[in-house]
């Protein structure tokens, strides 16, 4: 049997002889993390710091180890989860063990397919006021995507949890949840060198009326549906009836508030950058955005899509799914060993200065695993060229038992977004600007994605919201 290695052994970049590869990551993570796992593989070691290892893994067979097979000895960062608690509560995100698996069990039925069928005439009625918003809006000025895909998925989440609850709200809510996710980006970068909470810097200040405003709301939603006030067929009605099948237990004012913060958190930021990513990269590739057109036009006509549509619509499924292999909003998994292992043939100790990193944007640019990585490819998610990927070769909603619950959610939703998009618009690239990566908590488009709307003539049929 052959002898454990050591932490040290593991290969990696050298860096600073005392910071190692901290000001990089900080800097530029692609290109770090992407250097390093061609130079050294697919498990490579960077130092941050004199004393924290980071371990970077980019294969199929490390992260089933972590996510699956051995799930039971690595939990995420408590730094990290110190950073997020204060907005997410110990709601599905930041939660772990048996509470987390009391709260996922709880959740499940609301995301069950049926369940989600039911909120899709939500997603294209949101869609569709956005786009008469649109019309009104000039095709010689640019209009930031980004901040549309953020605007519209805001809408989408608000609208599936709280029905028109927050109609009289949503511009509130909308300004909070901006300044909340550009504080937990910057909080999950700080490396903890930031003044603590208690301190009352404006940041800190800040952040305090920022979660008070969320509270407010979210818990006055909640009330006013206890006490009768409103109603709605939506996730918060379904949340509020689930029983917990071995105690009978509902959930508590506190759990529906940080369940609802991190649906709205989960539920709208990611799934709009990976919008705002795709199109972009429709702009880019003229052919497959008209492929996508006529499978629009075939399966649609001169009528708005629905739930029924989405079987029919695979082509455009395939689009969102190889702009999350390219642009994974969710680039990087972080966990923390809490449990002795052995990594490909690596003692990894449990201890809080070793940090175990699930790298899905260099995975999902692997050319083991990706034939010409860099080309966009919607046909790679074509059923007959899916069938034989291993199984973690691709990340864009975690794995194992910790699998993100709206995944399903997000593909309905992007699917029917583009679809009704597709049907009155044409998205074109502001020439002369370059678009990078902003690799944050989320990676989303450095300062906003600008393009210019091109109305297209649609049957009168077609109709959307004045």
């Amino acid at each position: 049997m052959p002898e454990e290695r050591r932490l040290g052994e593991v290969p990696g970049p050298r860096g600073h002889w005392f910071w190692g590869s901290i000001q990089e990551r900080r800097r530029e993570p692609l290109q770090l993390f992407t250097r390093a796992h061609q130079e050294h593989g697919d498990f490579v070691r960077l130092r941050m710091g004199p004393t924290i290892h980071l371990l970077s893994l980019a294969s199929p067979e490390l992260i089933k180890h972590v996510l699956v097979d051995h799930a039971d000895r690595y939990n995420k960062p408590p730094s990290f989860l110190r950073d997020v608690r204060d907005l997410l509560g110990n709601g599905l995100f930041s939660s772990e063990g048996d509470f987390w698996k009391r709260q996922r069990r709880l959740m499940q039925p609301s995301f069950h397919k049926e369940r989600l069928a039911t909120l899709a005439e939500g997603m294209v009625d949101v869609t569709g006021q956005m786009l008469a918003r649109w019309r009104s809006h000039s095709t010689s000025a640019p209009l930031d995507i980004f901040s549309e895909m953020m605007r519209l998925t805001l809408a989408v989440v608000g609208r599936a949890l709280f029905s028109t609850d927050v109609s009289g709200t949503a511009e509130r809510v909308g300004q909070a949840m901006a300044v909340a996710l550009e504080e937990v980006n910057y909080r999950g970068l700080s490396f903890g060198l930031r003044p603590p909470d208690f301190i009352p810097t404006a940041r800190n200040r800040a952040w305090r009326r920022v979660l008070s405003t969320l509270d407010a709301i979210v818990f006055d939603i909640i009330a006013r549906r206890r006490e009768g006030q409103t109603h709605g067929d939506d996730l918060l009605a379904t949340l509020m009836a689930t029983q917990d099948a071995d105690t009978g237990e509902r959930m508590t004012d506190q759990q529906l508030r940080d369940e609802t913060m991190t649906l709205f958190l989960a539920g709208h930021e990611t799934t709009a950058t990976a919008l705002a990513w795709m199109w972009h990269l429709l702009s880019q590739h003229p052919d497959v955005e008209a492929r996508a057109r006529a499978e629009v036009d075939t399966v649609l006509g001169d009528r708005l899509p629905t739930a029924d549509d989405l079987p029919h619509l695979r082509y455009l499924t395939q689009i969102f799914e190889e702009t999350l292999r390219l642009y994974p909003p969710a680039w990087l998994f972080a966990r923390q060993p809490v449990k002795e292992d052995v990594l490909a043939g690596v003692h990894i100790p449990a201890s809080p200065r070793v940090i175990v990193t699930l790298n899905a944007y260099v995975l999902q640019r692997n050319p083991k695993l990706w034939p010409d990585p860099e080309r966009f490819d919607p046909d790679r998610f074509s059923p007959e060229h899916a069938a034989d990927r291993p199984r973690f070769s691709l990340l864009p909603f975690g794995g194992g038992q910790r699998l993100c619950i709206g995944n399903a959610f997000a593909l309905m939703e992007a699917t029917l977004i583009t679809a009704t998009v597709l049907q009155r618009f044409q998205l074109r690239a502001l020439p002369g600007r370059p678009v990078e990566p902003e690799p944050l908590i989320t990676l989303r488009p450095k300062g906003g994605l600008p393009m210019l709307l091109e109305p297209l003539s649609r049957p009168a049929r077609v109709t959307l919201p004045a």
